[in-house]
């Protein structure tokens, strides 16, 4: 594995579990926030995805979002379950990315409560955050395919930890900067 793949496999790795690990947590971090957070997820869902599959306040599937994102948090960190683990980052990615690009063609105007502040309604940023999280996970996988072996030394860890943190907290707070940089409406 070349020097590069190995790196950009370990940054989406790490960026990929904060993400996922901060948006969990940003559900359950409160009985209120978990109810905006199905309230939300049942009006993004739309009238299809109700008709479909058990979608309302009480569905097992709600209760299952944030324990996926919690348990792929954990999985993206472990180099054993690395590539099952971005290609379920990947898989869940492409279905958030699926139920807003609906939502946005719907014109449906909630807040997606993706990590719990937001109060914007779903907009075309919000799916351009997804795409660039798609993207990372596409460069984790090529990198975890890459044959080789990398040394890693302790304070390169630490910057790609570093660097990780600051992506992530980018993501984070994606609603909040485009909000920002828009300006005055």
């Amino acid at each position: 594995m070349s020097a590069v793949w190995f790196w950009a496999q370990l940054e989406a790795r790490l960026v990929l579990a904060m993400v996922f690990a901060l948006s969990a947590a940003a559900k359950v971090r409160s009985p209120r926030a978990y109810g905006e957070f199905r309230e939300a997820a049942v009006a993004l869902g739309g009238p299809l995805a109700s008709r479909v599959i058990a979608f309302g306040p009480s569905s097992p599937l709600l209760t299952a979002v944030p324990a996926a994102e919690g348990a792929l948090a954990v999985l993206l960190l472990a180099p054993a379950t690395a590539a099952t683990a971005l290609m379920g980052a990947l898989a869940l990615l492409l279905v958030f990315s699926l139920v807003l690009a609906r939502a946005v063609r719907r014109g449906t105007q909630v807040a997606c409560h993706c990590f719990g502040s937001s109060r914007a309604p779903v907009r075309g940023a919000q799916l351009l955050r997804n795409g660039v999280l798609v993207v990372v996970a596409c460069l984790g996988l090529a990198g975890t395919y890459a044959d080789g072996v990398v040394r890693h030394p302790a304070p390169a860890l630490l910057v790609a930890l570093v660097a990780a943190a600051a992506l992530s907290w980018v993501v984070v707070l994606w609603d909040d900067l485009t909000e920002l940089l828009a300006g005055p409406a």
